[in-house]
C-alpha cells in the first residue's frame, strides 16, 4: 500500500472566468461593468476555507437503469454534470470576488464560464474543472455568535482526473 495521506489542508482551488459572449466589453471604461474587468481571465485562488466542509462535489450518475414491464433491465450511459459546493469565511477576499462575480452576471443578465483546478497534494492529484457556471452564492453571511461561512455553488460540464 502507497503512503499517502487525507489531509485537506494543502489542496488549492483556482478558477478563471471567461467571457460568454456578453461579457467582452468589461474593459471598456466607460461601461458600468469596467469595474468587474479584474476578475475576468485572471486567476482567482480561492481561500479563507471554512474548518468543517471546506468544499465537496456531488455524485454523478453515470447510467439510466429502468425495467420494462416485462422485468427485463436496460442500461444506458448518460452525461452528468459535475457539482462543486464551497464553504468560505465572510471575511475573505475569496466571498467578496464571488459575491462580485454574482454581481456582476446579475448586471449583464449573462453567465460567465469557469473553468479551475483543483490540486490535491495529500492524494497526488489534480483536477481539471471545465466548462463551468456559478450558480449559487449566499450573499449575506449567517449571523450566529460569529458569521458563519457562506456557501456557493458551481456546476461544471466536467472534472477530469491527473496525476499531480
Amino acid at each position: 500500500m502507497t503512503n499517502r495521506s487525507i489531509t485537506s489542508a494543502n489542496s488549492r482551488l483556482s478558477i478563471i472566468l471567461q467571457s460568454n459572449g456578453v461579457a467582452t466589453d468589461l474593459a471598456v471604461t466607460d461601461t458600468v461593468l469596467s469595474a468587474f474587468a479584474d476578475i475576468v481571465g485572471v486567476p482567482l485562488v480561492l481561500e479563507g476555507w471554512a474548518a468543517d466542509q471546506a468544499f465537496s462535489t456531488a455524485a454523478v450518475t453515470s447510467a439510466e437503469v429502468v425495467q420494462g414491464v416485462d422485468g427485463q433491465k436496460h442500461a444506458g450511459w448518460v452525461p452528468s454534470l459535475v457539482t462543486l459546493s464551497g464553504n468560505v469565511m465572510p471575511d475573505t477576499d475569496t466571498a467578496a470576488n464571488l459575491g462580485r462575480i454574482f454581481q456582476a452576471q446579475r448586471m449583464m443578465r449573462e453567465t460567465f464560464i469557469v473553468t479551475g483546478t483543483l490540486i490535491v497534494p495529500a492524494l497526488a492529484r489534480s483536477y481539471s474543472l471545465n466548462k463551468g457556471t456559478l450558480t449559487q452564492n449566499v450573499p449575506i453571511p449567517a449571523h450566529n455568535r460569529v458569521q458563519a461561512a457562506q456557501t456557493f455553488q458551481i456546476v461544471f460540464e466536467s472534472a477530469e482526473e491527473a496525476p499531480y
